[in-house]
C-alpha cells in the first residue's frame, strides 16, 4: 500500500432487513459501499430472530466486498465503526458463541412481561433508568428469557446489543457503549449501570454479565486475524465501540449539540432530540448521547414509512415495478398522484398503526372519510399526512419538554417534494433537510474518524464531514389547514380507542 494511499472510514450501518458499509473520505465523500440483506427468522408468531453465524457471514461478504473496492481505487481504511438496530438482545458464551438466536427489536414476544413490569415497577424504572419498557425492551427480552429459557442465561457470559456481537467478532474484546448500554440498566444520572436497575428487572443474575462501557468514539481493539479473512479488513485496523443506529442517524443528520432534534422517518419514526441534562418523562426514553454528559431523549414507535411501503407493495405493485423497470424510484409516482389533490379536496385520513403507535396500545391502522370521488392521489396524501401526524405526537411531547433549537428531518420523507412540507406546516416550525445520503453509516464514520484521531471531537468531525442542509418553512395556510386535519385525525384515533381494545 502506497503511503500516499487515500486515507478512508468506514461505517457499517445494520438495519432490520438489510445492512451496508460505507467508505468515507475525511471530507465525508461517500468513495465506495456494499450492502448485503439482514438475515431474519421468524419461528413464531410474534418472534423475529437472527442467527449469529448467518449473521456474521452476511456481514463478512458484504465487507469483502467493499474491501475488493478500495483495493482497485486504491484506498486505506484508518477505522471502522458500526452502528446497528438496539434494543433486543443477543445472549454470548465465554467462546463468543450465541447461547441462542439474538433478538430483533421488531419482535413482540415480551408483550406481556412488558406489561407486568410497567404494572409493577414503571415508578421505579423511571426513577432508576429514565424510561419505561416495550416489548423489544432490551431488559423486556432479558426477563422473558430468563422467565422461559433459562439455560440460556445460565450458559451466557455476557449479554450485548446487535452491532457489539460483531465487534466481538471483530476484534476478540467484548463491551459496548454508552448508547445501548443506557437502554435499559443503567442510571439515567450517573450514565453507568445500576445495581438497583437489576433489581427492579429481576435480573441480578445478569449483573456479572454486563459488557464494559466505552465512549462511543474510544478504540476498543483491531481487526484480528480470523476477522481479517472473513472481512478483507486488513489486521490491525482500529475499530471504535460504535453507537446505536438512531444516534449514528442523528450525527449524520447534522444533529450533534444539545437542542437539536432528530426526525427520522424510516420503518420506525424516530424522534429524538439531544439534551445536556437527563429529563425525563412519560412519552419518551431518556438514554445516553455518545459521550458523557449528554443525553439521548427519544419518542418512538414502529409507526413511520413502513406505512407507505407497504401500500405500494400490497396495492400498487405494478406501478412500482413498471418504474424500476424504466430506471426511476418506485415511489416517484406518489409524489405525481398527491401533487394533483387540492388542499379544499375533502380529506381522506389514514390512522398509520400497522405495525404499532405512539400509545403503546394494541391497535391496528384506519383509513377513514373515503368517499366515491377520492382518487388514489387522496388516499396517498392521507397516508402522507398521517404518517407526519404520528411524527407530531412524538416531536409534541419533547418539543413541550426541552428546548429545541432546530428539527433535522431524514429518510423517506426526505426524497419526497411534497412530503417535507406536510412535516413543517405539522410542527409549525421550519425543518432542514440534510442532502446527504447514508446518514448512519456516515455518522457511524464520524465516530470511527475521531477514533482515528482524524478530528479532535465530534463537532470537528460533523463540521468537516457533514452535509449542507435544505430549510423547509411553515407557510401559514399550511398550518391552519395541517392543524385542523390533525385535530380530526386524533378525534378519530379517540374513538377507535375502545373498538381496539374490544376487538384485539
Amino acid at each position: 500500500m502506497s503511503k500516499d494511499a487515500l486515507e478512508l472510514v468506514a461505517g457499517v450501518d445494520i438495519g432490520l432487513t438489510g445492512m451496508k458499509v460505507v467508505a468515507f473520505d475525511l471530507e465525508g465523500n461517500i468513495v465506495a459501499s456494499a450492502s448485503a440483506p439482514s438475515p431474519q427468522n421468524l419461528p413464531k408468531p410474534y418472534w423475529i430472530e437472527r442467527d449469529g453465524h448467518d449473521y456474521w457471514d452476511a456481514f463478512g461478504g458484504m465487507c469483502r466486498e467493499l474491501n475488493a473496492k478500495i483495493a482497485e481505487l486504491g484506498g486505506k481504511v484508518i477505522s471502522i465503526g458500526i452502528s446497528a438496530h438496539g434494543d433486543g438482545a443477543w445472549l454470548i458464551d465465554d467462546q463468543f458463541n450465541p447461547t441462542r438466536p439474538g433478538i430483533l427489536s421488531l419482535d413482540s414476544r415480551a408483550i406481556d412481561t412488558a406489561a407486568k413490569l410497567m404494572d409493577e415497577h414503571k415508578d421505579d424504572l423511571m426513577r432508576v433508568t429514565g424510561q419505561g419498557v416495550v416489548p423489544a425492551s432490551t431488559g423486556a427480552v432479558l426477563k422473558w428469557i430468563a422467565d422461559n429459557e433459562p439455560e440460556a442465561i445460565e450458559k451466557a457470559s455476557w449479554f450485548v446489543a446487535a452491532k457489539d456481537f460483531l465487534r466481538i467478532w471483530l476484534t476478540g474484546e467484548v463491551g459496548t457503549d454508552l448508547t445501548e448500554a443506557s437502554t435499559a440498566f443503567c442510571n439515567v444520572r450517573t450514565q453507568d449501570y445500576d445495581d438497583e436497575a437489576f433489581e427492579i428487572y429481576g435480573l441480578d443474575v445478569l449483573r456479572d454479565k454486563a459488557p464494559q462501557i466505552d465512549a462511543c468514539t474510544k478504540v476498543v481493539g483491531t481487526v484480528i486475524d480470523l476477522a481479517s479473512r472473513h472481512t478483507g479488513f486488513p489486521v490491525g485496523t482500529p475499530v471504535v465501540a460504535g453507537c446505536h443506529d438512531v444516534d449514528a442517524g442523528a450525527i449524520g443528520a447534522g444533529a450533534v449539540a444539545p437542542g437539536h432534534l432528530a426526525v427520522m422517518a424510516g420503518t420506525w419514526s424516530i424522534n429524538e432530540v439531544i439534551t445536556d441534562k437527563p429529563t425525563v418523562g412519560d412519552g419518551w426514553l431518556a438514554r445516553s448521547f455518545v459521550e458523557k454528559g449528554l443525553w439521548m431523549n427519544m419518542s418512538i414507535s414502529p409507526a413511520s414509512s413502513a406505512n407507505l411501503e407497504w401500500f405500494i407493495n400490497t396495492l400498487c405493485a405494478a406501478e412500482a415495478d413498471a418504474a424500476r423497470r424504466e430506471g426511476r424510484s418506485p415511489y416517484a409516482f406518489v409524489d405525481e398522484e398527491v401533487g394533483q389533490t387540492k388542499d379544499s379536496d375533502q380529506p381522506a385520513y389514514f390512522v398509520p398503526f400497522l405495525y404499532g403507535n405512539p400509545y403503546g396500545i394494541d391497535a391496528s391502522a384506519v383509513f377513514s372519510g373515503l368517499r366515491a370521488w377520492h382518487t388514489r392521489g387522496n388516499i396517498l396524501r392521507a397516508i402522507y399526512e398521517g404518517i407526519a401526524f404520528t411524527h407530531k405526537i412524538h416531536c409534541d411531547w419533547l418539543i413541550d419538554a426541552i428546548d429545541v433549537t432546530e428539527v433535522r428531518v431524514v429518510g423517506g420523507v426526505s426524497n419526497s417534494k411534497i412530503w417535507p412540507q406536510y412535516f413543517a406546516d405539522s410542527l409549525n416550525k421550519p425543518i432542514l433537510i440534510p442532502e446527504v445520503k447514508e446518514g448512519g453509516a456516515l455518522g457511524t464514520a464520524m465516530l470511527a474518524a475521531v477514533g482515528a484521531g482524524a478530528f479532535s471531537d465530534l463537532t470537528a468531525a460533523a463540521a468537516a464531514m457533514g452535509s449542507v442542509s435544505r430549510q423547509i418553512d411553515p407557510t401559514p395556510a399550511g398550518v391552519e389547514l395541517m392543524a385542523a386535519r390533525y385535530e380530526a385525525f386524533t378525534q378519530q384515533v379517540d374513538l377507535q380507542k375502545p373498538w381496539w381494545a374490544a376487538n384485539k
